[in-house]
């Protein structure tokens, strides 16, 4: 029973990662704090549950055909080089540093998207290999440090500087947190730093969470969606800056 709690802190990111196009972890590391775990072992976590919820989202958009995986190849690849050097790098951070490292980037994401089109660019085009690999590596460290899998930045990043439309960021982003979950998970997974007994009852809940909030994602209108990506952002911040106020973290 005392693991029940974590199966709907999964059911939560399932909805989050296949609406918002994140792995999850932007909703299971503070849900995971407030449960009483520390925050590396939250991040920790946080990547077993975005590798699997990730698998399922890609193959749906996929065959829905959102994106196609070989244009963005090169973005998952510089996002598993990234994310395996966050999540070796975290060993040796406190974790003060990297709730405030969490934090600075949740804050310049929601500045950034806040004033995209949610439309997009009608003149944006996919970006050229080594742009693709250079944004997935950067996007990679933050999200194998803080345990989350970059989605809402790459989101920022795609809609705010590359010109996509909100809808198509939010499925190539949950095709690169695959690269960048699996990439931080093998990571912890060598170091020790998983409790796999929880981390099963987040992944159970997020595959069965994530059809749901593709299926809500094609329902939702780009303009609605966008700002409930901009909504999201700000009770995370909110969250973040409560329990870094209060010292937890």
């Amino acid at each position: 029973m005392e693991h029940l709690p974590f199966l709907f802190v999964g059911l939560i990111a399932g909805v989050t990662s296949g609406f918002f196009g994140i792995g999850g972890g932007l909703v299971v590391v503070p849900l995971c704090v407030l449960l009483g775990a520390g925050v590396k072992e939250a991040i920790a976590l946080s990547s077993m549950q975005m590798t699997f919820s990730s698998i399922y989202g890609s193959y749906s958009h996929v065959k829905n055909k959102m994106f196609s995986p070989l244009a963005y190849l090169w973005l998952g690849l510089g996002g598993v080089g990234g994310a395996a050097c966050g999540a070796y790098a975290l060993q040796f951070v406190s974790p003060h540093f990297a709730a405030l490292f969490f934090l600075v980037m949740l804050i310049i994401g929601f500045a950034r998207i806040a004033t995209a089109k949610a439309e997009g660019d009608k003149n944006a085009k996919t970006p050229p290999h080594f742009l693709a690999f250079a944004v997935g590596f950067f996007v990679g460290v933050y999200a194998g440090m803080v345990g989350v899998g970059g989605g809402f930045l790459l989101v920022a990043i795609m809609t705010g500087f590359l010109g996509a439309p909100i809808k198509n960021a939010v499925a190539i982003s949950l095709f690169f947190v695959l690269f960048v979950g699996s990439g931080a998970f093998l990571t912890y997974a060598l170091n020790g730093m998983i409790d796999f007994m929880k981390g099963a009852f987040l992944s159970l809940g997020s595959l069965a969470g994530v059809q749901g909030g593709i299926w809500l994602a094609s329902k939702t209108s780009p303009k609605h969606h966008k700002w409930a990506v901009v909504a999201t952002y700000i009770l995370m911040i909110v969250i973040m800056i409560y329990k870094i106020a209060k010292g937890e973290i």
